[in-house]
């Protein structure tokens, strides 16, 4: 099995698994998912027009003047009807109605046709 066709297996099982779950536990399952991975999602907007986003919630992908830090976020109540992920086309946070998905999969970052930046880390005073 190629490198693609692993990818479409695996996109095949997830997406199964994801339909067999109720809307809440569908929310953590997609979160779960773009923490490890980049991922293609496609849902239907508010307006009724259908987008495709590349997202995910890595770290190594976010901008650190991008990242999302709330010293009031226990005291507001999240809507758990929707997520918040990082676009990396736009380069900025979006968020999606989990009702709305239509698809979603895995994609991987050289498969990708548009340019992003990828924070490199350096670990170099971390010792282990």
């Amino acid at each position: 099995m190629d490198r693609k066709e692993e990818i479409e297996y695996m996109n095949s099982c997830m997406t199964e698994y994801y339909e067999s779950l109720n809307s809440l536990d569908r929310r953590g399952y997609i979160k779960s998912m773009l923490k490890r991975d980049i991922m293609k999602v496609v849902f239907t907007k508010v307006d009724d027009t259908t987008r495709e986003m590349y997202c995910t919630l890595q770290d190594e992908f976010v901008p650190e003047h991008k990242k999302y830090y709330s010293a009031s976020e226990g005291s507001r109540e999240k809507n758990m009807g929707t997520l918040s992920v990082f676009d990396l086309e736009k380069g900025d946070w979006r968020s999606f109605r989990i009702e709305s998905i239509t698809e979603f999969g895995i994609v991987h970052e050289e498969t990708l046709e548009f340019e992003f930046d990828k924070i490199e880390r350096d670990f170099s005073d971390v010792p282990f």
